[in-house]
């Protein structure tokens, strides 16, 4: 069982440097376990017993972006024969979008018919408007985060960083003070990593992502690995084979489209192609501290187990 060091009086703020050790680590703790559930709740979104599919436009700009959603509305079109692409990139009508076609859909099809290519169509005006529209409304159904709640999950990273103003202090404190902070130094610097992971905020809820994830699970048949035929699953299973599994999926099921459309150099010059988006945040991590007076010192002829000296300043 450890025993509490007598402070000496010569020890930094009258807190012996092991036991400070010992108190930064269970505040360190604490500080971690506290924003962790701080972000949790706000990013666990509307309850998923209730929640209905999405649409392939929305599962697009959850599990990627404008970009993506505007690819599943291109496989959609170009799977039920209403847009085909020349030699040169450039989209062209050639027959009207099928029954029950989305609003995007009907949109990026009337902007083929202004000569534009599958990139520049992505920044045509309508279909922009479209985009945040729809973007609008999954923010308020609670599947996109806005900026509110964004700062809101950003707030649970400043109480470790005052923890880590804490360390901080004492380290220079310690300094100031002739007494070593070797360990300490080492115990501050995974509360800052994760205070650091603590500032990332992802795009979309937890639930959005489990939503995502059973939606997949519903439409293995049109993952790229099973080389799905969109004339035989119709336009919208195209649409949405691009929306849950990612572009790559346009090079599986129609190569021919998507090498003159240059889908490929699209999707490598935005960084993005990638099939699967997603976010994890650190588990959550102790620091343990063992000194021992036979073996281990921090300088200065201070053991870490011994009187007023000490590791933690």
């Amino acid at each position: 069982m450890r025993t509490s060091t007598v402070a000496g009086p010569g020890d930094t703020w009258g807190i012996a440097g092991p036991d400070f050790l010992w108190l930064y680590a269970g505040l360190a703790a604490l500080a971690i376990i506290t924003a962790f559930i701080w972000r949790r709740g706000y990013l666990r979104g509307p309850s998923l017993r209730r929640a209905r599919d999405l649409t392939a436009t929305q599962a697009a700009l959850l599990n990627g972006d404008r970009r993506l959603a505007v690819y599943s509305s291109l496989a959609a079109l170009r799977a039920a024969g209403a847009i085909d692409t020349d030699s040169r990139g450039t989209l062209r009508q050639l027959d009207h979008p099928p029954a029950g076609a989305s609003e995007l859909d009907r949109t990026v099809h009337a902007a083929a018919g202004r000569g534009l290519t599958a990139r520049t169509v992505q920044t045509d005006t309508a279909v922009v408007h479209v985009l945040k529209r729809t973007e609008e409304q999954l923010t308020l159904a609670g599947w996109l985060l806005d900026e509110d709640r964004r700062r809101a999950v950003r707030m649970a990273a400043l109480i470790v960083f005052a923890v880590v103003a804490i360390g901080v202090a004492r380290i220079v404190a310690g300094i100031l003070n002739d007494r070593p902070t070797a360990f300490l130094m080492l115990l501050v610097i995974p509360v800052v990593f994760i205070a650091f992971l603590f500032l990332r905020v992802p795009r979309i809820t937890t639930n959005a992502k489990r939503l995502l994830s059973r939606m997949r699970m519903q439409a293995l048949h049109l993952a790229p690995r099973q080389s799905p035929s969109w004339s035989t699953y119709g336009p919208e299973a195209a649409a949405l084979s691009i929306g849950l599994f990612g572009a790559g999926a346009f090079f599986f099921a129609d190569p021919e489209f998507a090498e003159a459309a240059e889908l490929q150099r699209h999707v490598a010059s935005s960084g993005g192609g990638s099939d699967y988006s997603g976010w994890s945040s650190g588990s959550d991590s102790s620091s343990s501290s063992s000194c021992s007076s036979s073996s281990s010192s921090c300088g200065g002829g201070s053991s870490c187990g011994g009187g007023g000296g000490g590791c933690g300043g």
